[in-house]
């Protein structure tokens, strides 16, 4: 099972070697949209506002990963309010168990 993983893991490194040598080959590329170049205007801001706009501005990339982290944190910490709210009501909360 371990050589598997590993010969896996080979390929996808190869192939992803692969993929970036044809980026580099490829030259200037197609001209950017005009919707990827839209700034958010700093004026302002101050705090939290102003981190997410930078952040927005100077790395896209890195704030939809920071986005996307941060809405499954959010979801995991409604659902964990919600099931303790719900047991203090008396409502006991488990998983479900289907059967045909």
């Amino acid at each position: 099972m371990k050589r598997l993983a590993a010969k896996c893991l080979q390929l996808f490194a190869g192939i992803m070697l692969f993929m970036l040598n044809l980026a580099w080959a490829s030259g200037e590329g197609l001209d950017m949209p005009e919707t990827m170049d839209r700034k958010v205007p700093l004026d302002d801001l101050t705090g939290i506002k102003l981190f997410f706009s930078q952040l927005y501005n100077d790395n896209l990339l890195i704030y939809a990963i920071i986005c996307t982290v941060l809405m499954a944190v959010v979801g995991m910490v409604i659902a964990y309010i919600t099931d303790f709210a719900m047991k203090m009501a008396g409502l006991e909360v488990e998983k479900i168990s289907h059967e045909e």
